[in-house]
Parts: structure tokens; sequence; C-alpha cells
């Protein structure tokens, strides 16, 4: 029952979308290397390596806000977590929700695509990105 999960409040710990190794990892007070882009910059999220077709399942419940398509992240699923947190999932295809459903932790959102042109070079991951107050905050503070 996705009513039975309270809004997030930031003090539980939630689930890795995918197992992997971190790619690139979150960076907003310092600039970090972008081997495909050649460039230093900085990393609103995470990126997960996963191979392509890695079934991407939700890290906490909520409603799905948007599904949009990005340059840079490929298509991306966000999921409003409560409390003004969002999930935000990139770097994805064969999207299994839809917009305004609720979903619940554990649930298959989505599975691993291609990357985008920006990340050839860094292979196939999961881009995973928490906002609260629409600031991006490290998601390592969150996952278990």
């Amino acid at each position: 029952n996705a009513n039975a999960q309270a809004a997030y409040d930031g003090s539980v710990k939630i689930a890795w979308p995918v197992a992997g190794n971190i790619l690139i990892d979150f960076s907003m007070d310092t600039t970090t290397y972008f081997q495909t882009l050649d460039q230093y910059k900085c990393n609103p999220g995470i990126l997960i390596g996963a191979e392509v077709n890695t079934p991407v399942t939700c890290a906490y419940g909520g409603v799905v806000e948007s599904i949009y398509g990005d340059d840079e992240y490929g298509t991306c699923i966000v999921v409003n977590m409560g409390n003004d947190y969002r999930a935000i999932y990139g770097q994805v295809k064969d999207v299994a929700v839809s917009e305004g459903q609720a979903v619940t932790a554990g649930q298959q959102l989505a599975f691993v695509a291609q990357p985008s042109r920006y990340y050839t070079l860094e292979g196939s991951h999961l881009f995973f990105e928490i906002t609260k107050d629409d600031i991006s905050v490290n998601p390592h503070n969150y996952l278990n």
C-alpha cells in the first residue's frame, strides 16, 4: 500500500536504485572531471555504473511527478518523496511507470539505457540525484 509509506523526512536511509560502483561522485562544492566532455564541472548527483538493461528500482516511495527527456541525462523520472524531497533517476529506458502514479520502495521504474552522448566514455550507468527544496543534496547522506 503506497499510502502506508510516510512522506520522506531525510531521517531514514533509502535503498540503492541499482547496485554498482560510483563512476562520478556527487560534487557541488568542487568540480570533477568528466571524461567524455573533457571538462571539469559540478555534479549534482551520482553516476552508478550498471550494465544496459539493468532494472532500476525505486529508492523510496512517493509519486511520479514527471518523466522527461534531457540531452545530458537522457530519459529522467522524478519521484516526489514528500516534504520537498525528490529523487531523479536518469539515463533510463523502457519506463514502467507513468506521471501521477504512486510508487513504492523496490518497485521497478525502468531499465538502464545506453548513456547519452555526454557520457559515452564513462559507460552505462544510472544518474541518481536527490533534491531538497529544489537544491541538489549529497545522495550518500541518504543512501543505505
